[in-house]
């Protein structure tokens, strides 16, 4: 009998790219799997690999005016119905959500075939969406444990699996990088949707970092509006770099630095963590219910990270910040250590072995 999984995740890295390390797991496991998703996620999808998707258009009625509010539930409303032709038509074991209030209306549909619902959120507090489903979930899957607005009444049906990133960053095994290599390599990653004002303060910084006699190399990531200015930049002030927007090698951009500086997006960060590279994390002064800075505080109190908030993002303070990193090798190597003990290797086979019974 096939055993049939629809994932539903927002278009976001931080919801799209676990919904796609799962169906791929899945997917050899001899598993048949799809995915419902907004327009970014259906496009990236459809470009990068050959899994079914759906595309299911919805928005949040909150912080709006009463006709915005309407209209956002209306889209819900419409959204919950065109899901249950889509259940109706592919008749799956399992609901999986993955966050994004995109995820709400197939989860929230599966009520009416009786499907059993999952759900896993891989931040230090709990997403809207993810919060919403808690009640019709079977189970709810979380990257860690103790997340702060996690309601005890559903401790029961709560397991900590880890976080679900793509298995060669999990089975990583290169604790001591780059340790002969005088060049200090910095990553820099602004999210799946970019980040402005690092392309706006961090060349300055790499040049004043050069011109205090380290050498370093610069691997950025930037808006494709940005890329072209960035790269004159650097390469007028003679600075080894390597510029783009996205980039499918995840792994390898990470494991050829020494350093990182990060928003804080919950896969990245236990990307960064899994790969035991130390970072500054730059946190998303607008994330939706300060999720950004709740992650970082996360892996700051494990000693794996620094913490520059985005009001004091500026050329003196970061320069002095990587400066004083550069130079503390020792240090670098206790976050290394740090990391290597406080990261999960089980989470695909933890997650397999608490859905089994629903199929």
């Amino acid at each position: 009998m096939t055993k049939k999984i629809i994932f539903s995740a927002g278009g976001t890295g931080g919801h799209l790219f676990p919904a796609i390390n799962l169906m791929k797991h899945f997917y050899d496991k001899g598993y048949e799997v799809l995915i419902v998703t907004d327009n970014r996620g259906l496009n990236f999808i459809k470009n990068n690999f050959k899994f079914k998707s759906y595309l299911l258009t919805t928005d949040t009625p909150t912080n709006k005016n009463l006709f915005k509010k309407i209209l956002s539930f209306l889209l819900i409303f419409y959204s919950i119905i065109k899901s249950i032709f889509i259940l109706r038509k592919e008749k799956p074991n399992l609901i999986f959500g993955l966050g994004g209030y995109v995820s709400f209306p197939i989860s929230f549909a599966s009520i009416f075939f009786k499907l059993p619902l999952v759900i896993y959120d891989n931040n230090m507090i709990l997403g809207r969406a993810n919060k919403y489903l808690s009640i019709f979930s079977k189970k709810i899957f979380l990257a860690k444990e103790n997340i702060i607005n996690f309601p005890k009444k559903y401790k029961n049906k709560t397991y900590e699996v880890g976080s679900i990133l793509d298995k060669n960053i999990i089975n990583y095994q290169n604790l001591e990088k780059n340790k002969a290599i005088e060049k200090t390599t910095i990553l820099v990653l602004g999210g799946s949707q970019g980040a402005e004002i690092f392309g706006e303060i961090i060349p300055s910084v790499i040049k004043m970092i050069k011109n205090q006699g380290h050498d370093v190399k610069i691997i950025q990531q930037c808006l494709l509006n940005q890329k072209e200015k960035i790269e004159k930049f650097y390469r007028e002030n003679n600075i080894e770099n390597y510029i783009f927007h996205f980039d499918k090698n995840v792994l390898k951009l990470i494991s050829s630095s020494d350093l990182a500086i990060t928003r804080c997006g919950a896969s990245t960060m236990a990307e960064l963590a899994y790969t035991f590279t130390p970072f500054i994390a730059v946190p998303l002064p607008n994330s939706i219910d300060n999720h950004q800075y709740l992650n970082a505080k996360y892996y700051e109190s494990k000693g794996c990270c620094w913490i520059l908030e985005q009001k004091i993002f500026d050329t003196n303070n970061l320069s002095n910040l990587i400066i004083e990193t550069i130079k503390n090798k020792n240090k670098l190597e206790d976050i290394r250590k740090n990391m290597k003990e406080n990261y999960k290797k089980e989470v695909y086979s933890n997650i397999e072995d608490e859905i089994k019974e629903f199929f």
